[in-house]
């Protein structure tokens, strides 16, 4: 007999998009076994189930038999940022590499440690005016940075303990999630084929809710755009370098968009926030946007940061522990071919801010 965790076979069927009708056809089931199983209702099934299960799902044994629960979009630590609705099947695949990701994470952080260059505060917006700008420039004081533009947002955050976790996510209208958790360290999942541009006002975006957030609300993500903006760009360092432009146009933003290293509609949005332009100035800026075929595809491309902290993990495992793939598998309850698909094994950047312990 097998002993298997109903969420743990949901996470994994999730993750190989396939459907419950699918599966218990595939293990000579009926759906409503698979449903009971996945429920928790039963919570074993014989050998030979088993070695069809584990041969179907591409998982070993033991990843079935994990005691875990699974995080959904909605909780009050899961924060969802997307720019267009997604099918169910998208979202069930987004949220079980997600919970791969996270679990494989806690498995591995007993054996490493982070090691924070400066704290990541939990701050209550009330405090601050009600005004997500205002925390932003809290943190940039809190954080002792200088002005004018973030070289790297990415080292920025992770030099706060927090983990950013590239992945592909397999569909372009999500950018990322993030997670703060008891007992972890905090996580934000970066979708890796969004722009440099936006990949830093995502990130940024996902800071703010670490930093501001800790229950969803209707207005949490107005206020995470209006915090991302100020915190890469200013307003009262932008307004003064737009006001010595007799009139700002669209090939004018190109040199403050290299110098910011956000995207020229972004800075449209901030010179109008910082009463640089005017509502007027603003809507004809992005009509020329669209007429020049912008929106999507913007000229002088920033170039997309790279994590190090969750790489360095997985380095400090194989290079100071001596992990082999066998033992790296075993940890993960893992296969070889998620392990080559998901985890930043080769070409591994020097190991900072980590040791073993």
């Amino acid at each position: 007999m097998m002993f298997i965790v109903g969420q743990m076979l949901t996470l994994a069927r999730d993750y190989r998009a396939i459907s419950q009708e699918e599966l218990a056809r595939m293990l000579g089931m009926s759906q409503a076994q698979v449903a009971k199983i996945e429920a928790g209702l039963k919570k074993e099934v014989d050998e030979n189930t088993a070695i069809r299960l584990v041969q179907t799902l591409g998982f070993p044994r033991g990843f079935f038999e994990q005691e875990e629960d699974l995080l959904g979009f909605g909780s009050s630590a899961y924060f969802y940022r997307k720019r267009a609705t997604i099918s169910a099947a998208d979202r069930r695949r987004i949220h079980s590499l997600v919970n791969l990701l996270r679990i494989a994470t806690k498995r591995v952080l007993p054996h490493v440690e982070i090691q924070p260059k400066r704290p990541l505060p939990s701050w209550d917006i009330e405090n601050y005016g009600d005004r997500a700008s205002n925390v932003a420039r809290a943190l940039r004081a809190h954080w002792h940075l200088p002005d004018g533009p973030i070289r790297d947002l990415t080292a920025l955050v992770e030099s706060a303990g927090v983990i950013v976790i590239s992945c592909e996510f397999g569909h372009k209208t999500v950018d990322a999630t993030s997670l703060r958790l008891a007992g972890m360290p905090p996580l934000i999942f970066m979708n890796c084929e969004v722009p440099g541009d936006r990949w830093r006002f995502t990130l940024a975006h996902e800071l703010a809710h670490l930093v501001m957030h800790r229950e969803p609300h209707d207005q949490m993500e107005i206020e995470a755009d209006e915090f991302a903006g100020e915190f890469l760009v200013p307003a009262a360092e932008l307004g003064p370098q737009l006001s010595k432009l007799p009139r700002v146009q669209v090939r004018d933003l190109l040199p403050f968009k290299r110098h910011w290293k956000v995207s020229i509609q972004a800075l449209i949005f901030r010179a109008f926030e910082a009463e640089a332009i005017t509502e007027a100035q603003k809507k004809s800026l992005f009509v020329r946007i669209s007429q020049l075929n912008m929106r999507q595809v913007e000229p002088e491309a920033i170039e997309r940061e790279t994590p190090g902290n969750f790489a360095r993990m997985f380095q400090t495992l194989t290079d100071t522990l001596h992990f082999n793939s066998d033992e790296l598998a075993s940890l993960l309850e893992w296969g070889a071919s998620d392990m080559r698909a998901l985890l930043p094994l080769p070409n591994l950047p020097p190991v900072r801010h980590l040791r073993a312990i």
